[in-house]
């Protein structure tokens, strides 16, 4: 109902705007007509009669309202929007071999400015999963009455669909937002506002899998500082891939277990406040939300039933950037109480956290980045009792970025480091722009690990080959 609601609003937005345009054109348009050729009362005489001039007229009026409707297509339509095709190919070259991506996507970017103070943005993707795609499904269907079987599925997702009013210091902003007031390039110290969506292995990019929510923010620029918070009347949770995809695991299979949900906060709202103060090579920011966490805790109350809860917790958090002449360095740290934890039992254990990051990065010149981040995830008071999570989980990132042949091929090496629970991940990737429209880019993505406790010991084996064809209009 919201996105529908949200929709319709834009629409009819547009058309007021549009309207009140050709409306203006017209009455700037008809006295000059008018006065050309047109009736003028206080000027009758035979010249009125002439033809030829009242067919002059008809014709400059029908170029006048073909070129209304070449700009109207023009200015909001077309100007505005951008169009992507993409198609993705990944193939995981060790045992076992197989597809992993084989999809086709959509993309419509689209923003405009209307009555100089309101703002439109829409960025939506729908996605044609094809044979052989991890995360297409059995689909049975008939060709000419024949009984015919494949694989297929299709997706969306919308990041941003949203209107935003701006008027003198201030602006509100209302619809489908992603909002990310972290500093890390990788973890969620304080960026925890949207869920993210992990149905696709092995993707670091948090850009990229963070969901878009309704939410309303409200932003006030001052001398003192920026202050923005928002509003969410009905959080999201993170995605996980579902059942009938391949990365779909069952954790209670072969048991007569049944998962019920539970509305533990039965508003699901969530609220957030930032300060943020700029200063001539830094900034500081103050961070203060209240959120449900975006994994729903497992508690298994009898033998089976496992009840999914809805935890708030609070954040308070500071972040920070610093300049040194090609140096950047950037931090945030953040307390969040409480979290919740599992035994072995999947009983619930309450735990506050304390989540850091520092990260460098250093341009030696125009055409080269290397970035460091480092972040530790604690938990206060841990016990042997908690399963799965570490009293210190430690995680370095180690980032190159090279850019050649005019900034048409960039070239980008990542490497990360996880501790206790040993792991490394492995990222070569290379993206070459053809032109304006057309981007190629290939990507090499290795895991290593043997521990059983690391997050990515079910993609141990899982080593990509990836292939991606953008075209943008």
């Amino acid at each position: 109902m919201i996105k529908s609601f949200l929709s319709i609003t834009l629409c009819f937005l547009l058309f007021t705007h549009v309207s009140l345009s050709q409306t203006e054109k017209k009455n700037d348009t008809i006295p000059t007509q008018q006065n050309n050729g047109g009736i003028d009362f206080n000027m009758l005489d035979d010249d009125m009669f002439d033809s030829g001039n009242e067919e002059n007229t008809v014709l400059d009026t029908n170029t006048d309202e073909i070129e209304s409707k070449k700009s109207f297509w023009k200015e909001y339509i077309f100007s505005p929007s951008r169009l992507g095709i993409s198609y993705e190919f990944t193939y995981n070259f060790t045992d076992p071999t197989e597809v992993i991506k084989n999809r086709f996507a959509f993309r419509i970017e689209y923003s405009k400015f209307l009555f100089n103070n309101l703002f439109v943005q829409l960025d939506t993707k729908s996605f044609a999963f094809m044979d052989g795609d991890s995360r297409s499904r059995p689909l049975t269907y008939f060709n000419n009455d024949n009984f015919e079987e494949t694989n297929l599925a299709f997706g969306s997702i919308t990041r941003n669909a949203f209107l935003q009013y701006s008027y003198k210091q201030s602006s509100i902003k209302l619809g489908i937002q992603t909002l990310a007031w972290g500093e890390s390039d990788f973890a969620a110290i304080t960026d925890e506002i949207n869920p993210f969506d992990f149905r696709d292995p092995l993707n670091l990019n948090i850009d990229e899998l963070r969901l878009g929510q309704f939410m309303i923010g409200l932003d006030f620029y001052t001398s003192i500082g920026d202050f923005s918070s928002f509003f969410v009347p009905n959080a999201r949770f993170n995605l996980f891939p579902k059942e009938g995809t391949r990365f779909f695991v069952d954790q209670f299979a072969g048991t007569d277990v049944v998962v019920q949900d539970v509305d533990d906060d039965k508003s699901a709202i969530e609220y957030g406040f930032r300060w943020k103060k700029a200063f001539e090579k830094s900034d500081v920011s103050v961070i203060v939300t209240s959120l449900i966490d975006n994994n729903l805790a497992q508690e298994q109350v009898n033998p089976n039933l496992v009840l999914l809860h809805e935890k708030r917790f609070t954040t308070v958090g500071i972040s920070f950037n610093y300049a040194i002449g090609n140096l950047l360095i950037r931090g945030e740290n953040a307390i969040k109480f409480p979290r919740l934890y599992n035994t072995a039992a999947l009983e619930l254990i309450e735990r506050n956290a304390f989540d850091t990051s520092l990260g460098f990065e250093y341009g030696p010149n125009s055409t080269t980045t290397l970035t460091l981040e480092l972040v530790n995830n604690h938990v206060i008071d841990w016990t042997e009792d908690i399963i799965g999570v570490p009293r210190n989980n430690f995680t370095a990132f180690f980032v190159i970025v090279k850019e050649l042949m005019k900034n048409d091929l960039s070239l980008n090496y990542i490497t990360m480091y996880n501790a206790p629970n040993t792991t490394f991940f492995n990222l070569l990737s290379a993206a070459y722009k053809l032109n304006d429209n057309i981007t190629l880019s290939l990507d090499a993505i290795i895991p290593i690990t043997d521990d059983r406790e690391s997050a990515f010991y079910q993609f141990r084996d899982q080593q990509h080959l990836a292939f991606k064809l953008q075209f943008f209009f």
